[in-house]
Parts: structure tokens; C-alpha cells; sequence
């Protein structure tokens, strides 16, 4: 029988500031949300290399992978 593959756990949380929200993994922020009135409004902008941040179709989830594979 094969073995099963467990993934890590991560502490994931979106954290607000008064004029910035982030993406927290165990403590790192990850990714900023766009500002408005720039190109990357809407979005996340990864703040730390190999990490991709996007927002589900309803806009109440978000999707994380790290180097390719999905981890949220």
C-alpha cells in the first residue's frame, strides 16, 4: 500500500493595517494586496520569493501556493 504524502501545516491569516492588508505564514508576510488606482489593485503582490497569492472566483478565499504547489 502506498505511503500517504501528509502536507505541512501552515498558520495562514490575512492581516490588516490601517492602509495595508497582508498575507501572514507563520509570521511572514508573504504578499500585500494592490493598492488602488495602481496596476496591481485587486490583486496580491508576493513580497517574498517562490510565494503566489490569489483570490478565489467568489473573493472570499484566497489561494497560496509556494514554488508551484498549492498549499491553501
Amino acid at each position: 500500500m502506498p505511503r500517504s504524502v501528509r502536507k505541512p501545516k501552515y498558520d495562514v491569516m490575512v492581516q490588516a493595517t490601517d492602509t495595508d492588508m497582508f498575507v501572514v505564514i507563520d509570521g511572514l508576510r508573504i504578499a500585500m494586496r494592490g493598492k488602488p488606482g495602481t496596476p496591481q489593485a485587486r490583486t496580491w503582490v508576493a513580497l517574498e520569493p517562490g510565494w503566489e497569492v490569489w483570490d478565489e472566483d467568489d473573493m472570499n478565499v484566497i489561494a497560496i501556493r509556494y514554488n508551484g504547489t498549492r498549499i491553501h
